[in-house]
């Protein structure tokens, strides 16, 4: 891949004259560590071709009346903001916009690295601006920046550009996965009613609240008091005798007033649509409520079924067919075995690192992964469009990974497996070979660097909803995690080697 440069039209140059001094920080050495870090931040992004790779995603099909000089540079300075202030964020590990914007406007030198501090004063800082700027590129674009990163750090030519002349070694690849959490409750069949009863009544108040009014016999608060005293009462059923006899009763009682909530929605929904135009909201805001509401109605036979299956016929749902969240469609369950975590919900993550640490391929799959041999082989086919397989010369993986499709893969592209056998016979004999005992023992800091990239984005269950934004959160997790690895390696080369200071003396 080869870094792109915009028109020069497009180029964003940070007018460097036109921003105040920023205060001087006096004998704090936290302060000027934290200050260099982001000065090298600010270099790998600029000598990287990042910058100008962003430029040119976000002008893409810019075309049009939005495509005069004056508004191509408008995007394109919003591009660069948009990259640097994500970045900052996930380099922070400031999981909220609100915190982020408080934190922002006010650090000068927060405002200088993005590039909206200004003469008269600190612009582009809201949470909502900056959760735009969050979601400005897409997850294939942010593949594309990582992918222009691993290039350029594995290139003997542009490692010179950013201050070190011995590139990343890609010859070894070593691979893990892992569950990436959805922020969910643990799922429950009884309790999508109340969740879906409850997005329909806050729908209800928002259209009541406009003045279009449509004959309920009680409120929708009362509605709601209603059937959280029916998910209460479900919750006590355990400690009773005829327990099996009190959840039926409860649930059946819990599936009429669902129903009953669900033709209020459906009426006040159809009187909305109807009489828009006597309302304050906007053809959006229309919009976006009608969905919320079409969606949690869609759900009502669903989640209703769901759960008389497990709680009135006592049969089990498979996990393709069953529901987990009424907000997240796309999790699965993913059994691991684990101590604390033998049943997770979420999202599978694969991630593929170097010996030195750096990631190179990524990938986060929605419901109905693949296994782990075919991620591997996935992963493989995606390297390969970037560099060439001569680089790589092995890969190491826990037993999960092992298989006869992985061994046939590895040994068709002539790569040497070093992957964890599940055999005990196998695994006696490999662990008399020093190469392979030292690879393994390495795969253990993989561990690691997983948690390193879910701490982006605040810990073991993500803000993010949707899959589409969970990608778009991994893509900036996986770019501002090389980016900081990038600075690390800059602050290391640029120390004196041992000995020279007594030399030059």
């Amino acid at each position: 891949m080869k870094k792109t440069t915009p028109n020069s039209a497009d180029q964003v140059a940070f007018q460097t004259w036109l921003c105040p001094e920023l205060t001087p920080v006096i004998q704090n050495r936290d302060y000027d560590r934290h200050a260099d870090a982001l000065r090298r931040l600010d270099q790998a992004l600029r000598d990287s071709g990042i910058e100008d790779f962003a430029i040119s995603a976000a002008l893409e099909g810019f075309t049009g009346k939005n495509s005069k000089s004056s508004q191509r540079q408008k995007r394109a300075k919003f591009a660069i903001y948009a990259l640097r202030a994500e970045i900052l964020r996930h380099f922070l590990g400031v999981p909220s916009f609100k915190d982020y914007s408080k934190s922002l406007s006010a650090s000068n030198l927060y405002a200088w690295f993005c590039g909206c501090l200004q003469v008269d004063g600190v612009r582009w800082t809201s949470k909502s601006t900056l959760h735009r700027a969050a979601t400005f590129y897409t997850a294939e674009q942010l593949r594309h920046f990582n992918d222009l990163l691993v290039e350029v750090l594995s290139h003997e030519h542009y490692c010179g550009e950013l201050g070190w002349s011995q590139p990343e070694d890609l010859s070894v690849c070593l691979i893990d996965s892992t569950c990436l959490e959805a922020n969910i409750h643990y799922p429950v069949d009884w309790v999508l009613l109340r969740d879906v009863s409850r997005t329909l009544l806050k729908a209800i108040e928002r259209i009541r609240k406009e003045g279009i009014i449509c004959r309920m016999p009680e409120s929708p608060k009362a509605l709601a008091r209603l059937m959280n005293k029916e998910c209460i009462a479900m919750t006590h059923t355990a400690r009773k005798a005829d327990s099996k006899r009190q959840r039926k009763a409860h649930f059946r009682r819990m599936k009429r007033l669902l129903k009953r909530i669900g033709e209020h929605a459906r009426r006040h929904l159809e009187a909305l649509l109807a009489r828009s135009d006597e309302t304050q909201l906007g053809p959006g805001h229309v919009k976006q409520i009608a969905a919320g509401v079409e969606t949690q109605l869609s759900l009502v036979p669903e989640v209703i079924k769901q759960a008389h299956e497990r709680i009135i016929g006592g049969r089990l749902v498979k996990n393709e067919a069953k529901i987990l969240s009424v907000y997240e469609r796309e999790i699965d369950v993913i059994v691991r075995n684990k101590a604390g975590a033998k049943v997770e919900f979420g999202n599978e993550l694969f991630l593929a690192e170097s010996a030195g640490g750096l990631i190179t391929d990524y990938c986060l799959y929605g419901r109905g992964a693949p296994s782990e041999s075919k991620k591997l082989e996935e992963s493989l086919a995606r390297q390969s469009k970037r560099l060439s397989f001569e680089v790589l010369e092995s890969v190491v993986a826990d037993r999960g990974f092992d298989s006869k499709r992985s061994a046939r893969n590895l040994a068709k592209n002539t790569i040497t497996s070093r992957i964890c056998p599940k055999s005990p016979q196998a695994l006696e004999e490999s662990l008399r070979d020093e190469s392979f005992c030292a690879a393994q023992t390495r795969r253990a800091s993989t561990e690691a660097k997983i948690a390193i990239v879910k701490n982006h984005g605040d810990g073991r269950a993500w803000r993010a909803k949707g899959f589409k934004h969970r990608q778009i959160a991994v893509g900036w997790s996986i770019l501002a995690c090389n980016l900081s690895w990038t600075i690390r390696k800059m602050q290391a080369n640029a120390k004196d080697p041992p000995g020279a200071v007594a030399e030059a003396a």
